[in-house]
């Protein structure tokens, strides 16, 4: 039986239409994707991501914990700052991608991908033996707000006293937001400028009413986030991220660093470097069409690889894309049901000169 959000009587209220995904009843749209989409890349949108999974862990051994069971360097945090990372099978394949929190020199928050909540706590519970830390799901205690656009700061600025234009990029403080405590963090998965904010089951409900109801911000649905992230080429697990891919073929070298150190996976990442099988790419389509995930790719009558995500980009109107190919091709081929659709093999991001400029010093290192 599918999760239900706690605030889904408020979603309800705002016309949302539901749908199952990740093992949760989710807003897919409300006013239209399409509408949602505008609304978050020329103003402002919120979205209610409170399946994202919450992970709190605390203790003496707490860095040491994530430096093993995580790819990227937690010695390169402080406290207020994130990062994103990969938690890495044994065999160097990717089990997640997440975000690392530093609240303090003990205490970290992570937030991963809904389908692997349990997973990724389990494994994390698996590898404790030896730093004996505290690690808590608090994924039913908190809900998980994203506001998301050009006008995002402006908005929230006006509910909260501590200056938002001072969060960097991939920053967040704890502060309150109508007197309710809040973790307000500049971090997104659209492009744009933004904050997602983490506050407790009891508060959420005021805070989202001021933001849809006094502020009249366009609530959005997964639907719209999904185009948003794709427009800027962002993976999505269980799309371009899964058990079979690694962050070489992922194109996420960059959030591996080998040089730290021991950690799960590392000595299958070093043997598999130069043995890619297939190559994450960016497509736009050049005719009419809406590219789908598992379409299969075509150069001239040699299948070359698959879809991995594809929809309609409501900014350049037409479809785009992202693929996994062995092979390297300038234009490809889309087979979409009974036809070929032609292709340009692009790199991501296909919309540029977002707002998210505004908030990036862009160290997400």
């Amino acid at each position: 039986m599918a999760k239900k959000l706690f605030l889904e009587d408020e979603h309800k209220k705002l016309k949302a239409k539901f749908f199952e995904f990740a093992n949760w009843w989710m807003p897919l749209e409300y006013v239209g994707t399409v509408k949602e989409h505008l609304s978050v890349r020329y103003e402002v949108g919120i979205f209610d991501i409170s399946h994202m999974g919450r992970i709190v862990v605390n203790g003496k051994n707490s860095k040491d914990l994530l430096q093993y069971t995580t790819s990227n360097d937690v010695n390169r945090l402080h406290p207020g700052k994130a990062q994103y990372s990969l938690v890495l099978t044994p065999q160097g394949t990717i089990m997640d991608d997440i975000l690392v929190y530093m609240i303090s020199e003990e205490e970290f928050l992570l937030i991963v991908n809904a389908i692997n909540t349990e997973k990724i706590f389990n494994w994390l519970l698996e590898n404790n033996k030896k730093f004996n830390v505290y690690i808590e799901d608090i994924t039913f205690k908190t809900n998980l707000l994203a506001i998301q656009g050009p006008e995002a700061e402006k908005i929230v600025q006006k509910y909260t006293n501590y200056p938002l234009n001072n969060i960097p990029y991939y920053h967040f403080v704890k502060d309150k937001i109508i007197n309710k405590n809040v973790l307000i963090s500049r971090t997104g998965y659209t492009g744009e400028d933004g904050f997602e904010i983490v506050v407790s089951v009891e508060d959420v409900k005021e805070i989202f009413n001021i933001f849809t109801q006094e502020e009249k911000i366009t609530p959005c649905g997964l639907g719209a986030r999904d185009t948003l992230r794709l427009e800027i080429g962002y993976p999505l697990y269980g799309h371009e991220l899964d058990e079979n891919t690694t962050p070489w073929e992922a194109n996420l070298g960059w959030a591996v660093k080998l040089e730290k150190g021991e950690f799960i996976g590392r000595d299958a990442l070093i043997d598999k470097r130069d043995k890619k099988t297939k190559t994450l790419n960016g497509f736009e389509l050049l005719e009419n069409g809406i590219p789908r995930a598992g379409y299969e790719v075509y150069s001239h009558e040699e299948k070359i690889g698959y879809v991995t995500s594809g929809n309609y980009s409501p900014i350049l109107k037409r479809g785009v894309g992202l693929l996994y190919n062995n092979s390297i091709h300038e234009e490809v081929r889309i087979k979409a049901r009974d036809k070929f659709l032609k292709a340009k093999i692009v790199k991501p991001p296909f919309v540029k000169n977002t707002s998210i400029k505004k908030g990036e010093k862009k160290n997400v290192s």
